[in-house]
């Protein structure tokens, strides 16, 4: 299992078994997470989401991107 901390709505944050997500689909400002039957709504755009997931800046556009390395 992966687990990630995400922000959720209500504001609130959420510990997320992301092996158990099985899609994800825009939702006004945000975005909503289904776990087979159940789901999160998070304020973070598709394209940001995939950023969290893969452990980016959850605004990094691929300019400053380091591949989950940090600079020093």
């Amino acid at each position: 299992m992966r687990f990630i901390q995400i922000e959720m709505l209500p504001s609130g944050k959420a510990l997320v078994d992301i092996d158990k997500l099985t899609h994800a689909v825009p939702e006004a400002d945000g975005s909503r997470l289904f776990f087979g039957a159940q789901h999160l709504d998070v304020p973070h755009t598709l394209d940001e989401l995939e950023n969290v997931l893969a452990g980016r800046d959850r605004t990094d556009n691929g300019e400053n991107s380091t591949a989950g390395f940090g600079r020093r």
